[in-house]
């Protein structure tokens, strides 16, 4: 009797799907009568490896000022990279295509680039926020009478780095900008002739404003 019940239903079933053939009721019932005589179980699921991640964050200054057209870059430890840019709002957003471990790299003109070691999970939000600052300093060089100086020459030199001396000079209101290879500490000359040559080291990192006052020999 039970197998004449399960024949009367699986040839109802039949019937039903052939009556309803090429529309997308017939779809409908066959995906539910398939979870019927499969208990209603995943044929296995689908894994994390083929999963979208989403890795999104924000960027801004150090005034917390949103930062637009940061080029955002993830490179997979196995080969791939995936890049975006900060819109208006300092935001950015990447579609990753599963579990991953690599880098991410943040880089703009006239902005410090960022690198550093980023794992994706399935499992995670994936947000990842982050400061940024200028690779530049700025300031002014004056007499002793805070009269701007025009063309004092400043000289910036990593103290134990590799990446040579970076020079520039003064405008004719006495205001330079000098952009350093790293954050680090430097060995720094201002000269100018007819006044004392100032000499000293410094930790400068990008963003930051020094100013310099000279006097006569």
């Amino acid at each position: 009797m039970k197998i004449k019940r399960g024949l009367i239903v699986l040839v109802s079933a039949c019937f039903l799907c052939t009556s309803l053939a090429g529309t997308a009721q017939a779809s409908k019932w066959g995906d539910i009568l398939g979870s019927v005589f499969t208990g209603g179980g995943s044929s296995g699921g689908s894994s994390s490896s083929h999963r979208t991640v989403h890795l999104s964050g924000k960027i801004v200054d150090t005034q917390n000022v949103p930062v637009q057209g940061i080029a955002v870059v993830y490179e997979s430890d196995n080969g791939g990279s995936w890049s975006a840019r900060t819109d208006a709002r300092g935001n950015y957003r990447l579609n990753l295509p599963g579990d991953m471990s690599g880098y991410i790299t943040m880089s703009g003109t006239g902005w410090r680039t960022v690198r550093i070691g980023l794992t994706i999970s399935t499992q995670d939000e994936n947000i990842y926020n982050r400061q940024i600052h200028h690779d530049y300093i700025t300031g002014k060089v004056t007499d002793r009478y805070d009269n701007p100086m025009q063309w004092v020459k400043l000289t910036f030199e990593q103290d134990g780095g590799m990446n040579g001396v970076v020079t520039v000079y003064t405008d004719e209101n006495g205001n330079y900008k000098a952009t350093l290879p790293n954050d680090a500490s430097y060995w720094v000359v201002i000269s100018q002739d007819g006044y004392k040559t100032i000499r000293n080291t410094d930790y400068l990192m990008g963003g930051y404003t020094r100013n310099y006052t000279m006097y006569e020999e």
